[in-house]
Order: C-alpha cells, then structure tokens, then sequence
C-alpha cells in the first residue's frame, strides 16, 4: 500500500483506502490486497469524484467506488447494504461473471449483478441479492417469517429458508413453499397488487392469493405469479 492510503477497521476487517478500497488477504500463505468494496458504517465529509446520483424506492443513493452512499445523519456521507433492485451505469473491470447461474450474475466482492436495458436503451446493472447459501445455522434475530402447510419459512438476505433436523442437529435449508401451500396468515411484509381482476399479496418471490373454503372460512394459497412466468413450458 502506498504512502497515501489510510486504514479502517470495521467488524475485525482491515480495510486500506488507496483509490479505492482494499482488504488484506492470505493466500498459499502469503499475504496480498484485493480490490473491495468500501466498508457500510464508513463515513465520510465528501462524497469521492464521480459519485453517481441514484433515485431509487423514494430514496436518494450515491454510487461511487463501487459502494453505495446516503447523506449520513450527522453531516456528511455513509456507506450502506447495497440496494436490490437499483441501476447503476458501471461495475468494475474485476467483476467477475458467473456463467453457471440461470441468468449470467457479476460479482465484485459482495455486490451481485445482472445486465440489462433501461427505458431508454441504455446499458445498466441491476443490483442483485446475494445468492442463497444452501445451508444456514441459524436465522437472525427479527426475520420475517410465515408458515405453509405447517412448515415456517424464513426470510434471510432476501432468501428463504426452512427448518430441518438431521442427525440430532438442526438447521436451515434454502427453499420456498409450493404452489397449492395453504396459510392461515401473511407476513407483514406483503405488498398487494391487482392482476386481470385478482387481488394478490407477494412477498418477494412468493405470491398468496385468498381463498374461501366450502365453510366460508377465509385462508390465503401460494399461487404461481400472475404473469405467468414461473409456469414450466411443455416440450
């Protein structure tokens, strides 16, 4: 690292700051620096050169050295989680691409994206979460959840997740509830939508639809999406 850089220390990381980011790596036991992301939390006076002005779910971002900034509550500007969903015009050079996912994803550090075209024909990156873990030992604290047919799932960095036990050990596997699932209540977090008629209630991947049984008893069924685009296509 040069003369120039300067060194923070967030969640027992070393972060070196010399045009733009770096962290300190070992690898075959050796020591070296890789390009990263700026760490959230990090604070600063200024925005640095070329910041990207992004409009995104009524909120104002910041795009620069391939981080996301927002005007921070004290004065100045601080790093935050990457927004799902935003566009931005540029990703690094050492972005590298995923071949092996349904869609080709970009991967810098822990940002993900995927390329497109905006409504005037431009060329942007659509930020995208983190792709799910197969496997996790726990679920945070506070996660949304909802249960299906007896099983709860739970929402973990924009994936779910269900219970399993194997072994005497318990754990969480990656998956979401069929299609016919019933459930007795929504998460809170459903946004309704009106499709040809019918009134749905998504969850982000996950779509529930009311339905009344032969007793008149109201309950909520996973459905495919409305546009159909989950549907498999016969061969």
């Amino acid at each position: 690292m040069g003369s120039q850089s300067t060194v923070h220390t967030y969640t027992s990381v070393t972060y070196y700051h010399y045009n733009p980011w770096y962290k300190k790596v070992l690898y075959d036991g050796e020591e070296g620096y890789i390009l990263t992301t700026a760490p959230v939390g990090h604070v600063v006076a200024d925005l640095p050169e070329g910041a990207e002005t992004i409009e995104f779910d009524g909120q104002t971002y910041y795009y620069a050295e391939w981080s996301f900034w927002q005007l921070a509550p004290g004065g100045g500007y601080v790093v935050v989680a990457p927004p799902v969903g935003a566009e931005v015009a540029t990703i690094p050079e050492e972005a590298i691409r995923d071949e092996e996912s349904d869609v080709p994803l970009y991967q810098f550090d822990d940002l993900y994206f995927v390329q497109g075209t905006n409504d005037t024909g431009q060329t942007v990156y659509r930020v995208e979460p983190t792709p799910p873990e197969e496997e996790i030992d726990s679920i945070p604290a506070g996660s949304p959840s909802f249960e299906a047919d007896g099983e709860t799932y739970f929402y973990v960095n924009y994936n779910f997740y269900v219970e399993y036990e194997e072994n005497g050990k318990t754990g969480y596997i990656n998956g979401e509830p069929e299609v016919g699932a019933q459930v007795t209540s929504l998460p809170d977090q459903v946004i309704t939508l009106e499709e040809g008629g019918v009134t749905y209630y998504q969850f982000d991947s996950v779509f529930f639809e009311e339905v009344e049984d032969e007793s008149g008893s109201t309950f909520y069924e996973v459905v495919g999406t409305p546009d159909g685009s989950d549907e498999e296509v016969e061969t």
